[in-house]
């Protein structure tokens, strides 16, 4: 033992140095030991406290992340389904602004051709092929319409009747090149027949044939249909003159008509149903020659 305590002897000694050394510090200061004390553990910890701060402000943000993503989706869906509303709203509204401007024209026609036996239509079809020719109303037979009765747009004369079944009705347009009809000009008094032409046709024009070469048309006449018509009434607007020639033969003249009926938006018609639906569709074309 005492040749044990002999070899540490020096470390007995330095440590012995070391706890006095550490005890008079604490007695003198204690703040001082503590500071140091406090310094060494920190150094300890620190580290590990960094760590977990990071950890929970990562958790947290991400937690915050997850909520306020799932209040966006919730709030997209609500903000989807309003636009789904008003967007149906709109539509609603549009129908209801379409349909108030059909019953409208259909009265205004009305007032117009107050003298005439008529029934209203819709235009509810037309035949692809037939772009501005051929159209279908949701009229027919069992309503009274009849074959070569008249048609009649918010402008004027639109077309005349060329085939009927029970429930509805086809007419061919003002532009057709089997639509024909006798016609005056009120200025000049000076008569023609009215005709599609399938050159004229995709332009929206139809021509006035068979005028004498005295006449005194002029661009901006009107043109209404004749008296001497048997199929239409008289006096029904057909369209305005664009242009006049004169045929190679020098005897006979010929006009461009620009139909004061938009048969490229008709939505609404009349059908004029009184004593004009008598003489058939093929009739129509070779009786007003």
């Amino acid at each position: 033992m005492v040749e044990y305590l002999e070899k540490h002897r020096r470390v007995f000694l330095l440590s012995g140095i070391s706890i006095c050394i550490i005890a008079i510090i604490f007695t003198i200061s204690p703040n001082i030991g503590k500071n140091i004390l406090s310094s060494g553990v920190s150094r300890i910890i620190a580290p590990v406290q960094r760590g977990i701060n990071a950890t929970a402000a990562w958790v947290g943000s991400h937690f915050s992340a997850l909520t306020n993503n799932q209040r966006l989706i919730t709030m997209n869906r609500e903000l989807q389904a309003e636009v789904n509303r008003l967007e149906f709203e709109n539509f609603r509204l549009s129908l209801a602004a379409e349909e108030n401007a059909m019953l409208n024209a259909a009265l205004n026609m009305h007032n117009r051709y107050a003298h005439l036996s008529t029934m209203g239509a819709r235009v509810i079809g037309q035949d692809p092929s037939d772009r501005f020719r051929s159209f279908h109303i949701d009229r027919g037979a069992n309503d009274g319409v009849q074959m070569s009765m008249a048609i009649i747009a918010d402008g004027g004369l639109a077309g005349v009747v060329r085939y009927v079944n029970p429930t509805r009705a086809q007419f061919v347009s003002v532009l057709d090149s089997r639509f024909a009809a006798h016609v005056v000009s009120p200025r000049t008094e000076d008569v023609g027949t009215a005709r599609g032409d399938t050159r004229l046709m995709s332009q929206g024009l139809l021509r006035m044939e068979h005028i004498e070469a005295s006449a005194q048309i002029i661009p901006g006449d009107q043109i209404l249909t004749s008296s001497s018509s048997s199929i239409f009434p008289a006096g029904l607007l057909v369209g305005e003159v664009v242009s006049v020639h004169t045929n190679p033969d020098g005897l006979t003249r010929y006009a461009i008509i620009k139909p004061a009926a938009n048969v490229a938006e008709l939505d609404v018609v009349l059908v004029v149903t009184e004593g004009f639906g008598e003489v058939g569709f093929r009739d129509t074309v070779d009786s007003e020659e």
